[in-house]
């Protein structure tokens, strides 16, 4: 058996545990020989998109619904989102976490860390496309989509982590050779995002061929987060043009708000990208209502709640009367015996209302909802292009406070006043609210606090209160804007993988 280091792994192109330290020999299907037809390639991109999705449980998928997952991890450790089981939430609200804890935080931020080797796999999955006798077009379509899927987990990791270690192709092809590699610099790092995103951008499509599939708006959007991350707001701005270039004839703002996550909207046209699911499969299935609703809240007949996540009351009470974004927060409900239940009598509901973002599944099975789990939306773009030019230009514009409107406006609310528009600063503020009122539980709450410059203070704020009932929480700096890199990693890397600072 030939053994690789750390990120060096040998990838096999049907591998789908990314984890493994060792090249497995296959009998039947030789890496030599594989791929060479355009179902080969469809099947190479299919293996890697498994890492993507909803798992079933401890974060097996990225986008798992347990504390694990990067959608709750983010939201949770931030303001809009607690578990009433408390666990590891509880580490997640109050970030009480560094480099030596223990338990199913660090478990988690190990899982999470692992997934830096799909860089490599995803990257030796590309050279033996473009190697391949498949088509040509074939070749560039596929080569594509898996240039999108690496940006797609570059940008995940970036965010949670910073530059984690990237290896090249020179790396690559001499798999045997132990290599110790320390973390990408954050210019390496740009390079590696830019050139895949940019190639992605070139060659895809405008329309997924099936849910899920990666496309030239998915690819522009993972690069426009990733410059939103890096403060380079000139280039998203631009490429957040480009996206609304694509309004009428690929992506629209839905009339509906609550539409967007319904099981009749699945697949609308303001999803940018999404994971696909399904409620006859465990493995693809979106758990987030299951994650949400009580064992005892009617729902549908087949339906089964865990009771677990709910929306701090303190965030719940910042949206504005009337504001339709609220429909599927709630804040009572009777349960199947025909009790009101309310703050004063669910153990749940004490700590907040209930965010049912995805609607009613009548196919859903136990815990199981059909319903795509959204990733990224047109609503984003607009709000993305608003903040944009506002930095850009150091005040806000007529066009910025128009996108924001439009945004306002599907929720049933009138026009920002003239005091959140007055300037930078509180346009600034407007648009981190607004953005927290309209991606509630949809994993994009971490970025924007961090971005805004709120992340830490908000924490605080928090730790603060926890502390004046009883607590003995201690405060938090900026470091906890990434999270630690677990010792393991570190250990085996000779120490050529840096520990993020602060911890």
């Amino acid at each position: 058996m030939k053994k690789i280091k750390l990120l060096m792994v040998a990838l096999s192109l049907l591998s789908m545990t990314g984890c493994q330290l060792e090249r497995e020999d296959y009998t039947e299907i030789s890496p030599d020989k594989f791929p060479t037809t355009e179902q080969d390639l469809r099947l190479a991109v299919n293996s890697l998109m498994y890492e993507f999705g909803t798992g079933y449980w401890n974060g097996e998928g990225i986008y798992s619904a347990d504390c694990g997952g990067y959608q709750v991890i983010s939201d949770m450790s931030s303001d809009d989102l607690w578990s009433c089981w408390g666990w590891e939430s509880d580490n997640l609200y109050y970030h009480q976490w560094f480099a030596t804890v223990t338990g199913n935080i660090q478990n988690h931020c190990y899982q999470n860390f692992a997934h830096y080797q799909f860089l490599s796999k995803a990257r030796n999955t590309i050279r033996r496309i473009e190697a391949s006798a498949a088509p040509e077009s074939a070749k560039r379509l596929y080569a594509g989509e898996v240039k999108a899927l690496r940006g797609w987990m570059g940008l995940y990791l970036y965010d949670m982590f910073g530059p984690v270690p990237v290896a090249s192709d020179d790396v690559l092809d001499n798999p045997q050779t132990f290599t110790y590699l320390g973390r990408a610099t954050d210019e390496e790092y740009d390079n590696m995002m830019e050139t895949d995103l940019r190639g992605a951008i070139d060659v895809l499509p405008e329309k997924a061929s099936a849910r899920g599939r990666m496309t030239k708006g998915a690819a522009c959007m993972i690069l426009l987060k990733y410059y939103m991350i890096r403060g380079k707001y000139d280039k998203a701005e631009t490429l957040a043009r480009e996206l609304m270039e694509m309004e009428g004839s690929v992506y629209n703002l839905q009339p509906d708000y609550n539409y967007v996550f319904s099981k009749e909207g699945v697949g609308n046209d303001e999803i940018i990208l999404q994971v696909g699911c399904s409620s006859s499969s465990s493995w693809v299935a979106n758990y987030m209502t299951a994650e949400v609703l009580p064992a005892d809240m009617p729902w549908t007949e087949k339906s089964e709640g865990w009771g677990g996540y709910v929306m701090p009351w303190a965030f719940y009470n910042t949206f504005e009367a009337g504001d339709a974004r609220t429909k599927n927060i709630v804040t009572q409900y009777t349960n199947k015996n025909g009790v009101l239940m309310t703050k004063d009598n669910s153990a749940q509901l004490s700590y907040g209302p209930l965010p049912l973002k995805y609607g009613k599944d009548d196919t859903m099975s136990g815990a199981f909802s059909g319903i795509d789990l959204i990733v990224y939306r047109y609503s984003d773009v607009l709000l993305t292009l608003a903040e944009c030019i506002n930095r850009n230009q150091h005040q806000p514009t007529a066009e910025a406070i128009n996108l924001v409107n439009r945004v306002r406006h599907r929720a049933g609310l009138q026009d920002l006043s003239a005091e959140a528009t007055a300037s930078y600063d509180a346009f600034n503020d407007a648009l981190l609210t607004e953005r927290g009122h309209e991606f509630y539980m949809e994993g994009l709450r971490r970025q924007d606090l961090i971005r805004f410059g709120k992340y830490v203070e908000l924490a605080n704020q928090r730790i603060d209160e926890a502390n004046e009932n009883g607590k003995a929480y201690f405060k938090i700096d900026e470091s906890h804007n990434r999270f630690w890199i677990p010792q393991t990693f570190i250990d085996e890397s000779k120490s050529n993988i840096k520990q993020n600072a602060g911890y």
